[in-house]
């Protein structure tokens, strides 16, 4: 099993290829309505490269040893990165509230 997880990458998903609703919320404006138009403001200048993407993905399917996720582009393993500290934080921060769940004879983990 291979789990792609790909950032940003130069395809035309946010313009042709995107169906959205021709409803428009006012209420959320500011929220969907700009991710909308960062969307469509960002389409075609992605950094990721889908040909290069696509050559990573089989070139990690076919190794030896293939990761379970394979992160691809600059974006998105910064952001994994970022993700990676935050749970490590709270799994830090929440220890012994998180081993409370347990019964008491399986709480001493270490």
């Amino acid at each position: 099993m291979l789990i792609v997880e790909p950032g940003p990458l130069r395809t035309d998903w946010a313009k042709r290829s995107l169906l959205e609703s021709k409803t428009i919320i006012e209420d959320c404006d500011s929220t969907a309505g700009e991710r909308r138009r960062q969307s469509h403001a960002r389409s075609g200048t992605q950094q990721g490269d889908p040909v290069r993407a696509g050559e990573a993905i089989l070139q990690s399917d076919t190794s030896e040893n293939p990761p379970l996720r394979l992160v691809l582009g600059k974006i998105a393993l910064e952001l994994t990165h970022k993700k990676l500290e935050a749970v490590k934080k709270d799994l830090g921060s929440w220890r012994e509230i998180s081993l409370s769940a347990d019964y008491p004879e399986f709480q001493d983990v270490k």
